[in-house]
């Protein structure tokens, strides 16, 4: 009797995980793919909405991905003579403005800055997201557009999954330095950590679930830039890493580190936690990106 009682109860636990599995998958794949956004707007309302708020001059610009979607951004002149230009890549259910706020002012000092919305974000065209399989499109046709301009060489500048977007990205692309601020090496590690945060169980095992209904949803493979790193090889590579961070572990990074080719360079920010690499000293960040990009940009 207690044997049967014990295998009645095993089998209602493993179909209420099985059950609770499904549900997670389901429901959080959608997520993924189709995230809440932030509205493209100022955060907090006294940051910047246009180049113009922060005394620079900018073109808007608006081009089109292979694939149809159309792209809206905004290209910034260099403060200097000179051809080279930075694609900047923002976050995860985000836009540009929060960049434009941090990054912009001094990049362009030494280069033209071109920023732009991922498709189904900001103020670009509607789209599934795909954490950098179809992203790969957007930042072609903004490569692209930047050579159209008769500009080059071309860096790649990416925050949390901008930074993946642009390790994914740069291996088939005409770009000269990638530097990916706060990236994840395996798609399922973000989601996990989420998962966490919010206290739901057999998170590890959810968020590859996850992971795989949002490439069923999408109807490709979501990419984990550790898989692809060493193509970006001979591009030289600067990883940093918030070694703080709750959402994407600083080993992230050393993982793609490791896996990575050669010119590649790891510095991980004691102190800051995600995207916090440049608030904890603005100083020391914009002193490597800028050298890292001087070297390999011209």
């Amino acid at each position: 009797m207690i044997l049967g009682l014990l295998r009645a109860t095993g089998r209602a636990l493993g179909l209420a995980t099985g059950l609770y599995l499904a549900v997670v998958g389901v429901r959080g794949s959608r997520l993924l793919v189709r995230p809440r956004l932030r509205p493209f707007a100022p955060d907090p309302l006294d940051a910047p909405a246009s180049p113009t708020d922060i005394g620079l001059e900018h073109e808007t610009v608006r081009f089109t991905t292979d694939d149809g979607v159309t792209l809206s951004g905004w290209l910034i002149p260099a403060a200097r003579d000179t051809r080279t230009a930075v694609v900047v890549l923002h976050g995860f259910s985000g836009h540009r403005l929060p960049e434009l706020a941090a990054f912009v002012p001094w990049l362009h000092e030494r280069h033209h800055v071109l920023q732009f919305d991922f498709r189904g974000h900001g103020e670009s065209d509607p789209g599934i997201v795909t954490l950098g399989t179809r992203e790969r499109c957007d930042v072609a046709a903004a490569v692209r557009f930047l050579e159209s301009r008769g500009l080059g060489p071309i860096g790649l500048v990416g925050i949390s999954m901008g930074a993946s977007v642009a390790i994914v990205s740069a291996p088939d692309l005409p770009v000269a330095a990638v530097v990916a601020d706060a990236a994840f090496a395996e798609i399922h590690h973000p989601v996990a950590n989420r998962m966490r945060e919010l206290g739901y169980p057999l998170a590890g095992l959810g968020a590859r679930l996850i992971v795989l209904g949002a490439s069923l949803r999408a109807r490709t493979r979501l990419i984990d830039p550790v898989s692809v790193v060493r193509r970006v090889a001979p591009r030289p590579l600067l990883l940093i890493a918030p070694r703080e961070d709750r959402l994407i572990s600083w080993r992230q990074s050393q993982r793609l580190y490791e896996a990575a080719g050669e010119p590649r360079e790891l510095h991980v920010v004691d102190g800051a936690g995600h995207a916090e690499a440049y608030a904890v000293d603005p100083e020391a960040y914009r002193r490597r990106v800028l050298d890292f990009l001087d070297r390999h940009l011209g």
